[in-house]
């Protein structure tokens, strides 16, 4: 496996090239093509073009593209008040290079790629989360597009060797379901209808689909199995040697039960990653065409292209993922120039992105095949690419107020009006919440040191000749008989629980049970690693944090960080998932809709206590100035980024000589907590009140709310 994976870093380079950064002239240089496409386009239509934005507007809209939320009061201030003629594309150029960026970047792949942190296949070692950490390496080193698409398709090992087999672990037993995944987003091209039949609105046929599916059928998610036949060698070996009566009762007895489970605890963190195998693929028992017979064996074939010469297993998956992100290849690099552009500008030149068939037809052609040509020049680069479209001319103009649908051509004289997203709303609020918001990560050295444990521990249970493996389980059984016990009990009463709806109980039950497993595992891994051995790195625990304590944000709620930072997708009830993050079942499964509870959840929860509280951003910045007009300046360019006008200076003037109308906390008090969670959840709410209470900027905070629930705030104009 590891020379595999030596192998594959080193003919890398031969397929792709390496991304280089253009240079602030070249991607100006770009942009002005791109210009000249949509003049001629507008021009042709008779389209009229909106004026260009304001400056302050054009800020907004930019930062909330490329750094994933609004500007800070600092930040904002500053561009506005810088006078060179050439700070539109700086701003950019410093975008794209910030942290922001790749929070950003990490949110949009999540959507594609349906990350989670809790993905089911690989579980039990936390392989979500490491596939998670691989992702956000590829962005933080701006690896090209299609160098990153290979290395997702072709992946194999476990996934502290190669984080990529998280793609197939995302998927794992269902392998058909993984073809029609990568064909919609790599080929944007819909072939899941064709599984059970022929695709009845396209040209798919059900063969078809099977001599796509049969390029990585063959490739496994279960590992291990080479132990597990030493093991049962050994065993049989051994029982080769005893009277069949005694046989049977060695294998009816206490003793050996607890020790196979011994042994396949020990094996647990070695059984999940990729690897190629020979398995070939059939046709289903009730296929009902006349080109073949149920059953028959399927021959990989690519949908469309040339015939692809294919040797062996590794080299079917190989060959599959070099046509897949070659150049040449009709869809590819297309369909990711024309994501990007709707990334950008809120709609793709073809639409739907992902539904593209022999008659799709983009709005502007020209512009398509110019951008698919772009993407190859800029190597794949995903950020340059960026740059360029940013820069373009329209990008700068009003965004249209009116809504555009499906099957009606947009010419683009500029950006569409759209709410912004899940993400980009928490971000925003986070901004003005914390301070350094980009800064509040994730610590790498506890995913690494994950890594690293893992690579001790499998080769030391490599290294281990059977007979010391089952040495050692033996002792582990034994070792683990009182908390099997005990585990036992948890069970039966959890049961009993369930069965009387006790949902306390049943909540403090399952906390002991994991406590129980969690002290069995660790007998397991420091009888076979040593006591100082880090267990929890093994299993699906020790996998997020923000690390060591940092000053910047003491007395802050640890789950104040940016949407990138926190366990994807948010639970259920989250302030992410009340706006339309995606449950990252589907791909792009997020949505913009509005809803009656999403007003409810910004009275309620960390966000609300954050932002109004003495330490926010927000209150901090009203603390520095002493007019009440300044202090209504500030909370404009704070929340909307920019000054407000004369009437509605007079207006919150008015509203400002009262009492603060910012509504009071909502109490939102989960029934499965226990008495004393719900206490002090109260109590930190009446402080909160308190603290608004007296509060010397209360008068203002109503303001501030007020423009935090209009369309100004939460849309992208």
């Amino acid at each position: 496996m590891k020379k595999y994976l030596l192998i594959f870093e080193i003919i890398l380079p031969v397929f792709f090239a390496q991304a280089n950064t253009l240079s602030n002239q070249a991607v100006l240089a770009e942009a002005k093509l791109i210009d000249q496409i949509l003049l001629k386009t507008h021009e042709n239509k008779k389209i009229e073009v909106p004026e260009k934005t304001s400056e302050a507007n054009f800020a907004r809209r930019i930062f909330l593209k490329l750094a994933g939320r609004i500007p800070t009061y600092k930040e904002i201030t500053s561009y506005l008040s810088n006078e060179s003629k050439n700070k539109k594309s700086a701003l950019i150029d410093r975008l794209v290079e910030a942290p922001a960026y790749q929070s950003q970047m990490f949110n949009w792949w999540a959507d594609l790629l349906r990350l989670q942190s809790r993905m089911r296949g690989g579980f039990q070692i936390g392989a979500g989360e490491i596939y998670n950490h691989w992702v956000r390496k590829q962005i933080n080193e701006n690896t090209p597009f299609d160098q990153m698409v290979y290395s997702l398709i072709s992946a194999q090992g476990y996934p502290w060797e190669n984080g990529a087999s998280g793609y197939y672990l995302r998927d794992a037993g269902m392998e058909l379901d993984n073809m029609s995944n990568t064909t919609q987003l790599f080929l944007g091209t819909q072939m899941v209808c064709a599984q059970c039949h022929n695709h009845p609105f396209d040209k798919w046929t059900q063969q078809e689909y099977y001599k796509m599916a049969a390029f990585t059928y063959g490739i496994s998610t279960r590992m291990g199995g080479n132990l597990q036949n030493d093991l049962k060698s050994h065993f049989a070996r051994m029982d080769k040697k005893l009277p069949p009566q005694k046989r049977k009762q060695k294998a009816q007895s206490k003793q050996s039960f607890a020790l196979r489970k011994a042994l396949q605890e020990m094996i647990q963190p070695l059984r999940y990653g990729t690897r190629h195998t020979a398995r070939q693929l059939t046709l289903p028992h009730d296929y009902q065409y006349d080109d073949a017979q149920p059953k028959d064996r399927v021959s990989a074939a690519p949908i469309f292209g040339e015939v692809l010469e294919v040797q062996n297993s590794d080299n079917k998956v190989e060959v599959y993922a070099k046509w897949m992100t070659s150049p040449e290849n009709p869809r590819f690099t297309k369909v990711i120039a024309n994501r990007m552009w709707k990334k950008v500008f809120g709609r793709g030149l073809v639409e739907p992105v992902d539904d593209w068939r022999d008659d799709t037809r983009a709005s502007i052609p020209v512009l398509l095949d110019h951008l698919e040509k772009l993407m190859i020049r800029v190597n794949f680069n995903l950020k340059d690419f960026q740059r360029v479209l940013t820069n373009v001319e329209v990008y700068e103009r009003e965004s249209i107020n009116y809504e555009v649908s499906d099957n009606q051509p947009y010419y683009f004289q500029g950006p569409i009006l759209a709410r912004m997203s899940a993400e980009q709303l928490w971000d925003s609020f986070i901004s003005l919440a914390i301070p350094y918001p980009d800064e509040r990560i994730r610590d790498p050295e506890i995913i690494e040191n994950k890594l690293n444990r893992f690579s001790e521990y499998q080769n030391k249970i490599f290294n281990l000749d059977t007979k010391a493996m089952v040495s050692l389980a033996a002792k582990a059984a034994k070792a683990s008989e009182q908390v099997l016990g005990e585990m036992d009990r948890i069970q039966k009463e959890l049961r009993e629980a369930q069965e009387a709806d006790d949902r306390v109980a049943v909540a403090k039950l399952r906390r002991d049970y994991t406590k129980a497993r969690n002290q069995q595992r660790s007998l397991f891994a420091k009888l076979i690693m040593g006591d100082d051995f880090d267990v929890r790195s093994l299993y699906n625990r020790g996998t997020s944090g923000i690390g060591k304590a940092d000053s910047r944000w003491k007395g802050f709620n640890t789950g104040l960080m940016r949407a990138s930072e926190i366990t994807t997708p948010a639970p259920p009830g989250h302030f992410l998932r009340e706006f339309g993050q995606s449950d990252r079942e589907m791909i792009e499964n997020s949505n913009r809709q509005a809803s009656v509870p999403q007003a409810l959840t910004l009275l309620n929860g960390v966000l609300y206590g954050a932002v109004f509280s003495p330490q926010s951003q927000l209150s901090k910045n009203l603390s520095h100035t002493q007019s009440d007009q300044e202090k209504l300046e500030v909370i404009f360019l704070t929340l909307l980024n920019r000054k407000p006008n004369a009437e509605e200076v007079k207006n919150c003037m008015e509203i400002v000589k009262g009492k603060s109308v910012i509504p009071p906390p909502m109490l939102k008090v989960s029934t499965q907590w226990s008495t004393e969670k719900k206490r002090k959840y109260i109590e930190k709410m009446d402080k909160q009140k308190q603290s608004l209470i007296q509060s010397d900027n209360r008068r203002f905070l109503g303001v501030a709310w007020a423009l935090m629930n209009t369309r100004q705030f939460s849309f992208i104009q």
